[in-house]
């Protein structure tokens, strides 16, 4: 299906024809001021007569998740990477449910192939996928196909994370602090981008590709914050749009961390004058011969550090986030302000990332309360 526009006749005015696969045309209008005007109707009578296609009684899950890809994820202005996960998430569908008449698809049916998901797969990826069907379902009902919902109360039981709780953020403040240190002298006695990049990550609690995305002017000196609004990839040197709206925000920054970066513009400034090497998008984190350091590399070399200096910890460059959070938190921080320093919608995903160390901070909170309410020492000496 195709659609053609031309502006014709004494006023000037555009019109637009649809075309099916075989050049015919089956759908047209005229009269419109602008061609943005005709684009807007054309896409979607193109849109209602691809679903009117689909949607019959004989459709599968497969051919909807189709026309809903083709409708709504490529035209969107996603990164490729979100677009291939969708892919994935759609041969999925066509493993299970290829044959399977849409209609036909029963709620405990629909929650049985969940369950097996879940075994194999982590919970929060079952959720996403289940949110697409949803979304699916939803298109189709709104363009008059009578389907029920059999993702509405659909349960969720597996594993939330391969990882165990230790290996995602360092396990005491004491050994945060000293990984600090040993970043600070690893920066100082080199000219590698890395351990600054590393440093960022352990006290901003920016996620990877945050942190690398930052460019100088997103660096507040003056009032000591820096902007975090896109991602970047060093493995592609490319930009990408933040995670969520919540991602876009500004992180304290510390004595430490301003001084740290403005050595490393100094530095940086002074390094590719003499490679002559231009960084035309003013990264931050730019490395004359490698660019900016990919995830991968900043894992590799923390992972060096640890041993280094001791520690056993099974981390990697999203580590910093999780370390920085938990830092936050021991030291009794507002959760609230924490969760949007990390981009986080609600306080929900940090109880749940955190539930640990806050059951700590719990039992440290009903000592303080009952300490507070005991005021029977207080009663005798007014009583005096």
């Amino acid at each position: 299906m195709s659609i053609s526009y031309r502006k014709r006749g004494k006023n000037k005015t555009w019109d637009y024809r649809v075309f099916d696969k075989n050049g015919i045309v089956i759908a047209s209008n005229s009269g419109f001021k602008t061609k943005k005007e005709a684009s807007y109707e054309a896409t979607d009578v193109e849109r209602k007569l691809l679903l009117s296609n689909v949607f019959t009684p004989k459709a599968t899950l497969y051919e909807l998740w189709e026309k809903w890809y083709e409708l709504i994820i490529v035209p969107s202005k996603l990164s490729q990477s979100s677009k291939d996960k969708h892919v994935q998430r759609g041969k999925v569908i066509k493993e299970y449910f290829d044959d399977v008449v849409v209609t036909k698809i029963s709620h405990s049916k629909y929650q049985q192939f969940i369950n097996d998901y879940c075994s194999r797969v982590l919970v929060d990826q079952v959720r996403r996928f289940n949110k697409v069907v949803k979304e699916v379902i939803l298109m189709a009902q709104r363009d008059g196909a009578l389907i029920a919902d059999f993702t509405e109360g659909i349960k969720f039981e597996g594993e939330t994370s391969r990882k165990k709780p230790e290996d995602k953020h360092i396990g005491s403040i004491v050994a945060y602090e000293n990984l600090l240190i040993a970043l600070k002298k690893r920066i100082f006695e080199s000219d590698s981008v890395t351990p600054c990049l590393l440093y960022l990550y352990f006290t901003t609690g920016f996620r990877p590709g945050e942190g690398a995305a930052v460019c100088w002017p997103d660096i507040d000196f003056e009032n000591m914050e820096i902007k975090t609004y896109r991602r970047y990839s060093g493995d592609k040197n490319k930009f990408y749009p933040p995670k969520n709206k919540w991602a876009v925000r500004s992180a304290p920054m510390s004595d430490d961390l301003a001084t740290i970066l403005k050595y490393l513009q100094n530095n940086q400034e002074r390094i590719l004058a003499e490679k002559g090497v231009i960084n035309s998008e003013n990264l931050v984190f730019f490395d004359w011969l490698h660019g900016v350091p990919t995830s991968t590399a900043v894992s590799k070399y923390l992972k060096s550090l640890l041993k280094d200096i001791g520690y056993d910890y099974k981390l990697t460059a999203y580590s910093g986030r999780h370390s920085y959070g938990s830092y936050l938190l021991a030291e009794k921080i507002d959760i609230w302000v924490v969760s949007k320093i990390l981009g986080h919608k609600d306080i929900s995903q940090l109880i749940e990332t955190y539930g640990h160390l806050l059951q700590e901070i719990e039992k440290e909170g009903h000592k303080e309360i009952r300490e507070l309410l005991n005021t029977g020492e207080r009663y005798k000496k007014i009583s005096l």
